[in-house]
């Protein structure tokens, strides 16, 4: 075997085996998440969870917000399907962007621990100690998750002067804001639903 190919091929199953031992990672991670919840997910309850010694996780994640981060990721892949589900299952074009809101939000009020998890990364000072690569790819997922949901913005040609990346952020504003005072119980004391509210609130954006 060529000296080259061989390298590749070594760097072929050493990314392989970093990829599973991550997985273990995460999917340990993830019960600790659902048994102790965020604060008792300590990087020594995690490591012990999957067999690894806690300086073993370092070589994977420099901090716990890297895994919990990760872990959020995971959960907007979940989300992103979810939605992407209602884009195939439908017409695309005559898609509302109200239905893929709707779709983007049943999924965490279902999954209320990954809504949890969300708020948690999404803190300011846990934000801020991210690494730099489980940052982009956060950012990006988020966007993946969101983006089907400006498309459909855009469709109705209301959004033409303004960047996809706007649209997405400003359907995000919208879907999690009413998320977080859904989960509060905010909502319930005023007497509002969140799926109510989200309909409206895109009605007021395409108005």
């Amino acid at each position: 075997m060529p000296e080259a190919q061989a390298d590749s091929s070594t760097e072929a199953r050493q990314q392989s085996v970093r990829a599973f031992k991550k997985s273990v990672i995460l999917d340990s991670a993830q019960r600790v998440l659902e048994r102790d919840g965020i604060e008792g997910a300590t990087v020594r309850a995690i490591a012990k969870e999957a067999g690894y010694t806690p300086g073993a996780l370092y070589a994977y994640y420099s901090n716990k917000d890297d895994i919990l981060a990760d872990l959020l990721c995971r959960s907007l892949g979940q989300a992103a399907r979810a939605v992407r589900h209602h884009v195939e299952a439908g017409d695309q074009h005559t898609l509302h962007p109200t239905e893929l809101a709707t779709a983007f939000g049943a999924y965490y009020r279902q999954e209320t621990g990954e809504f949890d998890l969300l708020l948690t990364v999404f803190q300011s000072q846990r934000a801020l100690n991210l690494s730099p690569d489980i940052a982009r790819t956060l950012n990006g997922r988020l966007i993946a998750a969101l983006s089907p949901i400006a498309d459909a913005l855009e469709a109705t040609g209301r959004w033409e002067r303004q960047p996809a990346s706007e649209a997405t952020m400003q359907a995000a504003a919208l879907g999690l804001g009413i998320l977080v005072l859904e989960n509060s119980g905010r909502l319930s004391a005023l007497g509002m639903d969140g799926p109510s509210l989200t309909r409206s609130g895109f009605a007021t954006l395409l108005s």
